[in-house]
């Protein structure tokens, strides 16, 4: 399963963010290469979530509101609305469903339940961590 642009510019964000701490958005899509406008929209979505929070001001800028560590993937992909992970089984939109009786329904709702343990027990310092590791691999 791959993530959508969404969670992938998030992660990117909020990793600059582990690394740096308060930064402004320009200079986060500066580094990143990323589009401030769309970042600035995704750091208003986290800051709702409360992963981010924000000083304003010359010398202001995002933060993280809570450790990386307290950080799950769950929850940035919840902030920024992406349900690209949701296997659950929808009858009113037909998603992953035959319709009403589906006998498949309580399958997708015990995966789904499965995956969100998974993607909870994932943290922004575990991906981080990933993160740091790729680097090195891309030195070689």
């Amino acid at each position: 399963m791959a993530v959508n642009t969404k969670t992938e510019y998030a992660l990117r964000v909020l990793i600059e963010l582990a690394e740096h701490g308060l930064l402004s958005a320009q200079k986060v899509c500066d580094t990143q290469k990323l589009p401030k406008k769309y970042i600035e929209h995704l750091l208003a979505m986290m800051k709702s979530a409360n992963i981010v929070q924000s000083a304003a001001g010359s010398q202001g800028g995002y933060s993280l509101c809570r450790k990386p560590e307290e950080i799950s993937f769950a929850d940035i992909l919840k902030a920024v609305e992406d349900s690209s992970f949701d296997s659950s089984c929808v009858p009113e939109n037909g998603r992953h469903c035959l319709g009403n009786g589906c006998k498949l329904s309580l399958f997708f709702h015990e995966l789904n339940d499965k995956i969100l343990d998974v993607l909870s027990n994932y943290s922004l310092a575990d991906i981080h961590k990933y993160f740091i590791e790729g680097q090195k691999d891309e030195s070689r």
